[in-house]
């Protein structure tokens, strides 16, 4: 697999760490608002817990919406998260609208940015 150029994706706020978990394990998924199962770690270049999924004829591991993944989503740029976390850009922008509790892309930036600064928030996503 060959990459892009350094300076083409960077981060703003990372690094970000992947949850120390094994498969089997239970993970509270912020996107789907209920724990599940671990299937095991993705492929992508941020290897992340993931669990199983099967859409059509797709199927493979999709990351867990949980610990600094959170913070990635609600962070950086749509295209950074997708390169990193190996998902689309389609992916990042459900999370981003799951997260703020928008109903569309359009208020997702603003509800995003009010709910960073709340302290429960940033404590339960592990924000200094």
């Amino acid at each position: 697999m060959e990459y892009p150029p350094v300076f083409k994706y960077r981060f703003r706020a990372g690094p970000y760490t992947p949850p120390a978990v094994t498969k089997g394990a239970t993970l509270f998924d912020e996107w789907r608002g209920e724990e599940v199962e671990v299937a095991g770690m993705t492929k992508a270049p941020i290897p992340w817990p993931g669990m199983e999924y099967n859409v059509g004829r797709h199927e493979g591991l999709l990351p867990i919406l949980c610990g600094d993944l959170v913070r990635a989503v609600a962070e950086e740029p749509e295209g950074v998260v997708a390169h990193y976390f190996g998902v689309t850009k389609h992916t990042v922008n459900v999370w981003r609208r799951a997260l703020a509790g928008a109903e569309s892309s359009a208020e997702v930036h603003a509800k995003l940015a009010v709910k960073r600064f709340d302290p429960q928030f940033r404590k339960a996503h592990g924000y200094k």
